[in-house]
């Protein structure tokens, strides 16, 4: 059975984090509850660095702000969508409920943003925070949007997008337990911050017989922690990790696909 890999990249603003009564996102260590996107640039450079040597095509969802503000050319790879200034769209920390007029401006803000500076038409979603609700979903097909992946679903031997209806296919980023029997995600947060190793990345991998692999990280956790910025040293062993992974994956008999081509391969 063909099995496939879907590396995915969160584009966004520098160790973001959301606070109450505040709706954008704010970059921690950053003066003024300010953002900034400097190791968010070096990051997504690192990681164009590691598919242009394996020679393989990803997603990035960006957060069309930082967009505007980093020097970043994407190449033959996939951009999507993931806010305009990496919003809580739901309010669930902001406290803070967006009307659907707000939602819609986000959505073609950041939609434009995409569209002008990388020449192409995103078709995908990922909600910042993987945070999303009816709303939102309703929203996605009128410009366009064709999958979402903000969601999580339990890992298992066959992975594949679910219809969500309304034009709408989901493709989740899997959950599972590791070696140890605590759950983890295929985000690779815990190992950049040297919490987990990246040999689990790929024993979750190994359980799908069939279907898809969502792998997903952001942008600036290849060059900063939420402890503070790496030294060479770090960033290379972290670049070095990231490697590992997606070659082994790939030595493991699947085959790199962007998020678009899955959806299109499932229509």
């Amino acid at each position: 059975m063909t099995r496939k890999l879907c590396f995915t990249v969160d584009v966004d603003r520098d160790v973001n984090e959301c606070v109450p009564g505040r709706v954008d996102a704010v970059s921690l260590r950053t003066p003024g509850d300010g953002a900034r996107y400097t190791s968010s640039e070096a990051g997504v450079n690192m990681i164009l660095d590691i598919l242009d040597d394996i020679g393989i095509g990803a997603t990035f969802f960006a957060e069309a702000r930082t967009l505007d503000n980093a020097d970043i050319s994407f190449g033959h790879n996939e951009v999507a969508m993931h806010g305009l200034d990496h919003e809580d769209m739901t309010g669930h920390v902001s406290g803070i409920q967006l009307t659907e007029d707000e939602l819609n401006d986000i959505m073609r803000t950041s939609y434009n943003i995409i569209r002008d500076r990388t020449g192409n038409v995103p078709k995908g979603f990922r909600a910042p925070y993987m945070r999303t609700n009816g709303t939102i979903m309703n929203i996605l097909p009128k410009f366009g949007i064709t999958y979402d992946s903000s969601s999580y679903s339990e890992l298992g031997t066959k992975m594949y997008p679910n219809d969500l209806g309304n034009g709408l296919k989901e493709i989740p980023v899997p959950v599972t337990v590791d070696g140890n029997g605590k759950r983890m995600a295929a985000y690779l947060w815990p190992m950049h911050e040297g919490a987990r190793e990246f040999s689990e990345y790929i024993r979750m991998a190994d359980t799908v017989k069939e279907g898809t692999f969502v792998l997903a990280t952001h942008s600036w956790h290849m060059t900063e922690t939420r402890k503070g910025m790496m030294d060479n040293d770090q960033k290379k062993k972290n670049a070095d990790n990231v490697r590992k992974i997606i070659t082994s994956i790939l030595d493991s008999g699947f085959k790199a696909a962007r998020m678009i081509d899955i959806v299109d391969l499932n229509a």
